[in-house]
């Protein structure tokens, strides 16, 4: 046997992507002996992307393990590896398909044939989360990709609204004087709180540079003078992104006969109710409301308990209290007080997180105390400079919403890794594609941090 002299781990990863083998039949396959071939399968079997099955004292069969995995590529392709019908649940956070902060993998939506690689791998039944822009030429299109992917889209949207966007408006009097050349004067200087590391003039209408200095000018020429405080097309501070709920067809033929088949068709609506902004006093939980009998007129009464869990879930999620307008409302149904507070505790998903933590974790909310990673770790981390991030309570909630312990989560787009993150905090099982490479660390780190800390403490 002539042995091969270079090897890598993804040339056994190739050799298992189409069926199990022995250690013989590796070694075979890639010409060089059983020392060798067991070197790299132990490798990649420390690294959990293979496994190990003995089938006696002296043989042993190879697999190729997707449970946790974090695979490079993409997913149009790499998801080809997946069986069909074995993902429970899709929470991702793709491209939006228009170029954000001049990103080049932003451009494009994600492509039909990877979406359908999405449906066949899921389980019939089983919803799929895709976060969107609220544009609507990109959310249009996103919507027609998913249904030519043979999606059912006929659920309603969520949108989840924050205060922390950042507007990117082009300042047209601005840009009227540098083509003009002309010079404008410094009226101010002011020092943001945070610096996206932008240069130019496109937020705010003032020049920021990278150390966060924003520069307040004047006017310099007579056409800037009649533009001042016009911007470019229409481009307002992002507030709001839209989720689109989705699901694979039914192979049954009702919602109630998928669900007793499979599990699926269904979401844990009673597992996102928000939490009221206090506590519910117990003793005062019935309450009256009226059922209509007929359209125009009479009402009977009627007796309903309020649930202390919570509020029914919207399609509206609200983080950093964004809906708080100064005024306080008091909700009351008949003679029961629920609770006060601003618009936003309606639809809280800061509350609901913090209702789901361990006491331990609560008592420090938000700061999040855990067990500390390795030191390589820890350096991942700083150097996560990822654009898109998404908040790890929205992954969190939307996984709760659809999935169940033990259940298998995909995030064909992984970025930074939030949603795998999340489902490992959630204890469900994972697999995340990501095109880019240089991501990988940063999503290893985050993916499997709990699990390193567990086998290490």
């Amino acid at each position: 046997m002539v042995a091969q002299r270079n090897f890598d781990k993804n040339s056994f990863l190739s050799l298992l992507t189409s069926k199990s083998m022995s250690t013989s039949d590796i070694a075979r396959s890639m010409r060089c002996n059983k020392v060798t071939a067991l070197k790299y399968l132990r490798e990649l079997k420390a690294e959990k992307r293979v496994t190990e099955t003995r089938i006696n004292h002296k043989s042993n069969i190879w697999q190729l393990n997707f449970e946790n995995q974090i695979m490079i590529g993409d997913c149009a392709t790499t998801l080809k590896n997946i069986e069909t019908e074995s993902v429970d649940l899709i929470v991702t956070d793709p491209p939006y398909g228009y170029n954000f902060m001049g990103l080049s993998w932003d451009k494009v939506l994600p492509s039909l044939e990877a979406l359908k690689e999405c449906l066949r791998v899921l389980k019939h039944g089983a919803f799929a989360f895709f976060m969107c822009s609220p544009r609507i030429d990109v959310m249009s299109r996103m919507g027609v990709l998913l249904q030519d992917a043979g999606f059912e889209t006929n659920f309603s949207m969520i949108s989840w609204v924050y205060n922390t966007g950042f507007p990117k408006a082009a300042d047209t009097s601005k840009l009227i004087d540098k083509r003009a050349g002309a010079e404008r004067e410094i009226l101010e200087e002011r020092r943001k709180l945070q610096s996206y590391g932008y240069k130019g003039n496109n937020v705010y209408g003032g020049d920021i540079d990278r150390n966060g200095i924003q520069l307040i000018t004047a006017p310099a020429t007579t056409e800037a003078k009649q533009f001042d405080g016009a911007y470019n097309g229409f481009q307002p501070k992002p507030a709001f992104e839209v989720i689109s709920v989705c699901m694979k067809p039914l192979s049954a033929k009702t919602y109630i006969d998928q669900a007793l088949k499979n599990g699926k068709g269904v979401t844990w609506l009673d597992d996102c109710k928000i939490p009221y902004a206090h506590e519910i006093n117990i003793n005062q939980q019935e309450c009256v409301h009226f059922s209509s009998v007929n359209v125009y007129g009479k009402y009977t009464p009627m007796i309903k308990k309020i649930n202390p869990a919570g509020r029914f879930p919207a399609n509206l999620l609200v983080s950093d209290d964004a809906l708080h307008n100064g005024i306080i409302s008091r909700s009351k149904y008949g003679d029961v007080e629920r609770d006060t507070g601003s618009y936003s505790r309606f639809f809280d998903l800061d509350a609901w997180f913090k209702s789901k933590l361990p006491d331990e974790a609560a008592s420090t909310y938000p700061n999040l105390v855990v067990p500390k990673p390795a030191k390589s770790e820890k350096n991942r981390y700083a150097e996560n400079k990822h654009s898109t991030v998404k908040p790890l309570k929205l992954m969190s909630y939307l996984i709760t919403m659809g999935s169940r312990e033990g259940d298998l989560v995909l995030d064909p787009f992984a970025g930074s890794g939030t949603t795998l993150e999340a489902a490992n905090i959630l204890k469900r099982r994972f697999i995340g594609c990501e095109l880019d490479e240089k991501w990988k660390p940063v999503i290893e780190a985050r993916a499997y941090m709990r699990e390193f800390d567990k086998a290490h403490n």
